[in-house]
Formats: structure tokens, C-alpha cells, sequence
């Protein structure tokens, strides 16, 4: 398993919370392009978002940046 990436970024609030939705949106589209794919038909609902979570990377990294990025906000409040 390759070794983990950690990026630090400064972010003015207005920026953060801009970048927060769009990856938001992303994830919503990436999500919606693939449930119903004949790739995920026999995948128990309950379960499909990990399977398309684990492949597809792009989506995952979204995620995961949300996952950052509501922390942080959070954080300042």
C-alpha cells in the first residue's frame, strides 16, 4: 500500500467554504454517475457507496477532503 500524502493549506474562510460545496457537488455527480451502473446492480444498497467509494480514488479523495474541510471549519468557528 503506497504511503499516505499530507498537504497543509492556508485557506481564508470564503475559499474554505467555496471549495467545501463544490466538492460536495462533485460527490453528489460522481455518486449519481455510478449507482445505477450495471457494474454496482447486484451490490446491496447499504454497501454500494463503499464499493464505489473504493473504486473509484477520485471520488474517495472528495470524500475524504470534505471530511477536512468540515473539521477545520468546524474548528473556527
Amino acid at each position: 500500500m503506497p504511503a499516505d500524502i499530507d498537504i497543509h493549506i492556508g485557506l481564508p474562510k470564503p475559499i474554505a467554504e467555496a471549495w467545501l460545496q463544490s466538492l460536495r457537488s462533485e460527490l453528489r455527480q460522481g455518486f449519481d454517475l455510478h449507482w445505477y451502473d450495471d457494474r454496482y446492480r447486484h451490490v446491496p444498497e447499504p454497501l454500494r457507496s463503499a464499493r464505489i467509494l473504493d473504486d473509484h480514488p477520485a471520488l474517495a479523495g472528495h470524500k475524504r477532503t470534505i471530511g477536512a474541510l468540515q473539521a477545520a471549519l468546524t474548528a473556527n468557528r
